[in-house]
């Protein structure tokens, strides 16, 4: 997700830059876009594109380091790379990386274009994981999460809107709204604000969506950053609206008034993903492997607030991390999994309808 977060725990430096959302599939067959020259290295390393800042520092200490660890392969980071660029590099056979952090709405984008090598089973160990996260062409990596955040001069916990419902009903709940101006995450929230159950989420009832957000839209003010998220709610330009957990973490922690809850929240993840014509298929494998050992997710989620995807991860968590964690046990337990697959088959149309809307 754009800029999800900067906000991390204490131990994490600053510094992180997230990336943008797949603003619909058609973005994945753009045709002469080129991915940014890489320089291959030497066979003793490999080139991992993520979104640099935090997040590739808790990457390198939990996972890269400790692949060199075992291996003696060193790790060279490099910038993100985003569907279209995956898509020229294989399309051209020009793959000049190894494996690529992405989100994984774009890794479902891919694997439906068949731009992506199948993951082997036989050398990651699939039953690690949750099973949700164990793609047949990526590995969901960590999760985030999509969550309801109040300014606390306007809001209490006991007072502020309880659920989604209440959100959407202005007069119950008096207050300026805020939501990120894209089709993902934001209607799914007003989905559940009509009152539909988590579980029959998908398909999504159009007409309930926007049904929900025309009761809210004088009363809306729209994000378009991850930064912008948490600054409309910690200067009470809003009252109450949504954010990626990891935006609302450092002000709260720092004393700003604002917070938040995992309740209903909405899980967004990362996932590594292998392009395919990768020049060394079972090295890449073997970095997935490391990567989802219980052990390493837990020392990534001890440097940002994002939850591990296998679940063993957790038993190695003290009990004040966990309470940070949007997957946690406890805080996983009213959540929804976004579901990456419905968007990739049904982006253009949802994305459409949703654009209408804004301009109507």
């Amino acid at each position: 997700m754009s800029d999800r977060t900067d906000l991390r725990l204490p131990h994490a430096r600053r510094g992180i830059s997230r990336r943008g959302f797949l603003a619909g599939t058609a973005a994945a067959t753009a045709v002469g876009i080129f991915s940014p020259h890489v320089v291959r290295a030497a066979s003793d390393t490999m080139t991992v594109p993520n979104s640099g800042g935090a997040l590739e520092e808790a990457y390198k200490v939990a996972y890269f380091d400790t692949f060199t660890a075992k291996t003696g392969v060193k790790i060279l980071g490099a910038p993100y790379i985003d569907t279209a660029r995956v898509k020229a590099m294989v399309d051209a056979n020009a793959v000049d990386i190894d494996v690529a952090n992405i989100d994984f709405a774009e890794a479902a984008v891919l694997a439906k274009l068949g731009l992506l090598e199948p993951i082997d089973y036989d050398i990651v160990p699939r039953k690690a994981l949750d099973t949700w996260a164990a793609n047949d062409h990526y590995i969901v990596s960590d999760v985030a999460a999509t969550v309801m955040g109040w300014n606390t001069q306007a809001f209490t916990a006991e007072t502020r809107p309880k659920g989604w419902s209440e959100f959407f009903d202005e007069a119950a709940k008096p207050g300026q709204r805020s939501l990120w101006k894209l089709a993902p995450q934001t209607m799914e929230i007003a989905a559940l604000g009509a009152g539909i159950p988590a579980d029959k989420l998908y398909p999504l009832d159009l007409d309930a969506v926007f049904a929900s957000l025309d009761k809210i839209k004088p009363n809306l003010t729209w994000w378009t950053s991850g930064a912008q998220s948490a600054q409309l709610l910690t200067s009470g330009e809003v009252d109450v609206g949504t954010a990626w957990n990891g935006r609302l973490f450092k002000p709260k922690n720092d004393g700003a008034p604002v917070d938040y809850t995992f309740d209903q929240s909405i899980f967004t993840c990362d996932a590594f993903i292998v392009p395919k014509g990768v020049k060394d298929k079972k090295r890449a494998m073997e970095f997935l492997a490391n990567l989802v050992e219980a052990k390493n997710q837990a020392v990534f989620a001890q440097h940002i607030p994002y939850g591990p995807t296998n679940p063993a991860a957790f038993d190695l968590l003290d009990a004040k991390t966990k309470a940070l964690l949007p997957n946690s046990p406890e805080n996983g337990k009213t959540a929804v999994l976004q579901n990456v697959q419905y968007w990739a088959d049904n982006g253009d149309e949802l994305f459409a309808r949703f654009n209408k809307w804004l301009v109507g």
